[in-house]
């Protein structure tokens, strides 16, 4: 039920209390009036007949003044006439119709007036005048009137009070109905639907209103609400894009950091390609070759050219910036050409990179080059913590694994990569802060700090997590979680 309906049918009951009580109250009063008239009347007819009763007893005796009674009674119809006597030994035709207890102001001189509202179960007014005349014991004349027709005034009371409130319920129901319509249902809808676009997220609407009441005033608020929200997603927006362009930003820094160590690695790793190139050029460049052995000769450049060619061009894929493009791809063919890039590092360092994984393919919706970033960061620095002699194993697979606590979500298959090196391991009041910008174990000169922060962005932005295993000069294990599969 809307607030204008509760409105109109409040005020109709309430107009509907006051109808009825005011027609309680005109009945009693025109009750209470009416009895005042028959009593003012009975007692003038009364005192009009106890002279002429008195008169007529005392010249022409007791017989002629009850005639006299008996001649008043015909001609005044609407009331009773009678003679009674307050005498204990009275004849019943002439004992007073009420109580004698409630007559003993009569023997003073006194009258009195008696309404007996149960008498013959319509009840009556009855009026007692004394006269004074020589007789055995007090007597007076009695002036009845029934109350029969109040019953008839009170219904015409309650008739005229009903019609009365029908027809005020009915204006006050049309009116509260037209004003609540007007000044509350209107006005309300137009907030619940403003309310409604807003919930949806639209917040160009702006309610109009030129009413000075309670519910203009919160119109104005919900217009003012609506310009505060937009000027707020505005601004999360915007800082939403700086943020990821900093993010960005912050991940190609890594990465050409990243490419800088891979750069020198190759320096030695091209070297001795070059030199077989080199080689060969000179002699073929000599003469005097046969034709066959030219032919072989200007083969192996070729291979070794294309070899060369293969890393550099790797490299500068790795390097360039891109946007985060998802796409179905081969986790396993990712780290393995990731590893092809920092094999000669490890191998610089003594340290052997061992691919693993539980199928020929591993598909995930990843996108590629950001994946790859972070399989080199990870691999990187399990080779920069491995002794020489070490191995870092890297292994591909499926399993089901539980998201960390603040995450929310239950167990669920995962796509994993793990990374395990022999190093030293993270001491324990580091291994809180191994995910933080900037923070690192290494030595001055050594680390940026960035490698494992973009990692887990770069992880957490495909849905996933980094979890991580250390045990102190055992080595440490961190674990790529990519939930279903890896699609997001």
């Amino acid at each position: 039920m809307t607030i204008a309906s509760k409105f109109a049918l409040a005020l109709l009951g309430c107009v509907v209390v006051a109808v009825t009580v005011y027609a309680i109250v005109a009945a009693r009063e025109e009750l209470s009036r009416t009895e005042t008239d028959v009593v003012e009347y009975e007692a003038s007819t009364a005192h009009a007949l106890r002279p002429a009763i008195r008169d007529v007893w005392l010249h022409d005796g007791e017989r002629r003044a009850l005639e006299l009674i008996e001649e008043a009674k015909e001609r005044l119809r609407n009331v009773d006439v009678r003679w009674v006597s307050l005498g204990t030994d009275a004849p019943p035709e002439i004992r007073p119709r009420v109580s004698t207890s409630t007559l003993s102001a009569l023997r003073d001189g006194e009258d009195v007036v008696v309404v007996d509202r149960g008498y013959q179960g319509r009840g009556a007014i009855f009026t007692y005048v004394p006269v004074r005349v020589p007789a055995p014991a007090p007597v007076a004349i009695e002036v009845s009137r029934s109350l029969a027709n109040h019953g008839a005034v009170r219904r015409a009371i309650v008739r005229n009070a009903a019609a009365t409130a029908l027809l005020v319920a009915v204006a006050s129901g049309f009116v509260t109905t037209l004003l609540g319509l007007a000044l509350v249902g209107r006005p309300l809808a137009e907030l619940v639907s403003q309310a409604r676009r807003i919930g949806e997220g639209d917040l160009t609407y702006r309610i109009e209103t030129r009413r000075r009441d309670e519910v203009a005033v919160l119109a104005r608020e919900m217009n003012r609400m609506c310009d505060r929200l937009r000027d707020s997603r505005e601004s999360e927006r915007a800082q939403a894009e700086a943020k990821t362009r900093a993010l960005a930003q912050l991940r190609h820094a890594d990465r050409l950091g990243t490419v800088g160590r891979l750069a020198a690695g190759l320096a030695h790793e091209l070297g001795t390609p070059l030199n077989v190139v080199l080689a060969r050029a000179k002699q073929i460049a000599a003469g005097g070759l046969p034709p066959a052995e030219a032919s072989d000769k200007g083969r192996i450049i070729a291979e070794q050219v294309e070899r060369m060619s293969k890393l550099i061009r790797q490299l500068l894929d790795f390097a360039r910036k891109r946007d985060l493009q998802s796409s179905e791809a081969d986790l396993r063919a990712l780290v393995t050409r990731a590893t092809a890039l920092i094999d000669p590092i490890a191998r610089k360092s003594g340290v052997t990179l061992a691919v693993t994984s539980d199928a020929e393919t591993v598909d995930a919706r990843v996108d590629v080059e950001q994946m790859t970033q972070v399989v080199m960061n990870l691999v990187m620095n399990a080779v920069h913590a491995s002794a020489s002699g070490g191995t870092v194993a890297i292994a591909i697979g499926r399993a089901k694994a539980v998201p960390p606590a603040e995450d929310g979500r239950g167990e669920q298959p995962c796509t994993r990569i793990e990374v395990t090196d022999q190093g030293t391991g993270i001491p324990g009041d580091a291994i809180g802060h191994i995910f933080e910008p900037f923070f690192t174990t290494k030595d001055v000169g050594e680390g940026t700090g960035l490698g494992l922060s973009v990692a887990y962005g770069i992880v957490k932005d495909h849905g996933g997590w980094i979890d991580v295993v250390s045990r102190p000069g055992q080595g440490s294990a961190f674990t790529v979680w990519l939930p279903d599969g890896g699609r997001t």
